[in-house]
């Protein structure tokens, strides 16, 4: 019996640390699971204690102590991350966090070794490509930012425009931009524009412009780009792009002693843009190209008024080049059929960019067939661009709310 008391005890002796050894191996993940439930570090701390070797929770550990409000600790958060990264060192999210703390605790040698080894784990993936981008740019190594940018926008081109305000808060020249920041397709090139031109950089949109050239540029681009240079006053700038536009556009011919106003019959779809009419729909009045009314060519421009409303309205403009100091007549044909009110339709001019100048026109009513009505005008010295208007103005009488039909038709701007 004794012999036999020995053997079993002999045998718990040897069993017992096998045993032992198999549960903690066996059963210290699952009870690293069963602690980790809500990420507290008391949970992950005791994750870490029932499974060492789980890389992950190292690194979700380390992330508690970095992002954490009331817990922060980056030297620990450093800590867990290496540990993390020694066990599983291929996770580009690990070097990419480890990277960040190491930034803040200002050890930049090895956040830039940290962004490194991150970029070629995942040389594809926007958030390491972004923070890759930023911090050489923080560093001042601008041609690592502007590689690590370009694949950035190639992966998420919608993120052009964080992009561009984020380069161009450092100095930095257009051109180099042009050569090494912007992919090589017109869709970038186009929102580049857009963005250079909402952030008012007038002579890096006239340097991209010059590049985009070779593409196939749409109307509305073209308008846009137009609309821009008006706005600043680079008149001769944009008469030329308009000009080239046309002749592209509309296979149209400038002739000398030619009206200045263009479009001046409607014969052309009003584009909203450039040195086109500009038109306004508003509440009250519909506007038409009226094929079957028309004093000249085939078309005219069509209003009519609800009744409703006491309009105070441009119902067409046009920005016009002009030269300082002369003489223009102003002329055209308009239609009316029972237009009520005093105030019906005239012409105006006013100056563009140049305050104090405005000249207006007789005021039509009521029925009228093709009536002419003109305005002589001398631009003043210092306007180099004015604005021909359709016009009608509020009235403050009693009966103002203005009703009826007219027709617009024939208009022309001649310097002499």
């Amino acid at each position: 019996m004794k012999i036999n008391e020995r053997r079993i005890v002999l045998l718990i002796s040897i069993i017992f640390p096998v045993y032992i050894f198999f549960i903690f191996h066996i059963s210290g993940p699952f009870l690293g699971k069963i602690h980790m439930g809500e990420i507290t570090e008391k949970n992950l701390l005791s994750a870490i204690h029932y499974d060492r070797t789980n890389a992950t929770y190292h690194y979700l550990t380390g992330r508690f102590y970095y992002y954490s409000s009331e817990r922060r600790d980056v030297i620990r958060a450093l800590g867990h991350y290496k540990e993390a990264l020694r066990l599983s060192p291929l996770q580009g999210g690990c070097w990419l966090d480890l990277a960040k703390a190491y930034q803040t605790a200002g050890r930049m040698k090895e956040a830039g070794y940290s962004i490194e080894r991150a970029v070629s784990l995942m040389p594809q993936n926007p958030a390491v490509m972004w923070e890759a981008g930023v911090f050489y740019l923080v560093n001042g190594e601008k041609e690592r930012a502007i590689q690590s940018f370009k694949t950035f926008l190639l992966i998420r081109p919608e993120r052009q425009w964080d992009v561009y305000d984020l380069v161009w808060q450092i100095p930095i020249d257009s051109q180099y931009v042009l050569k090494n920041l912007l992919p090589g397709s017109y869709d970038y090139y186009k929102k580049y524009l857009l963005y250079l031109i909402s952030t008012d950089r007038i002579n890096e949109a006239k340097d991209l412009w010059k590049t985009m050239k070779v593409f196939n540029i749409e109307d509305e681009v073209v308008l846009k780009y137009t609309d821009y240079l008006i706005s600043r006053r680079h008149y001769k700038d944009a008469r030329n792009l308009w000009l080239d536009f046309a002749a592209r556009r509309f296979h149209y011919e400038k002739k000398e002693g030619s009206s200045l106003l263009w479009n001046g019959g409607f014969e052309y779809d009003v584009l909203n843009g450039g040195f086109d009419w500009r038109v306004r729909e508003t509440e009250g009045v519909d506007l038409f190209l009226d094929r079957d009314i028309h004093i000249s060519g085939n078309r005219s421009l069509g209003v009519t008024f609800d009744g409703m409303h006491n309009l105070d309205i441009a119902i067409a403009s046009q920005v016009v080049i002009v030269t300082p100091g002369s003489k223009y007549l102003l002329r055209g044909r308009i239609k009316t059929e029972s237009l009520t009110t005093t105030n019906g339709l005239f012409l105006s001019v006013e100056g563009h960019g140049c305050k104090g100048f405005y000249k207006k026109s007789e005021v039509l009513t009521g029925t009228n067939f093709w009536r002419e009505v003109s305005l002589e005008f001398k631009v003043p010295p210092e306007c180099s661009a004015v604005t021909v208007k359709i016009r009608r103005e509020r009235s403050h009488k009693l009966d103002n709310k203005i009703s009826g039909n007219a027709w617009i038709d024939a208009l022309s701007l001649i310097q002499g």
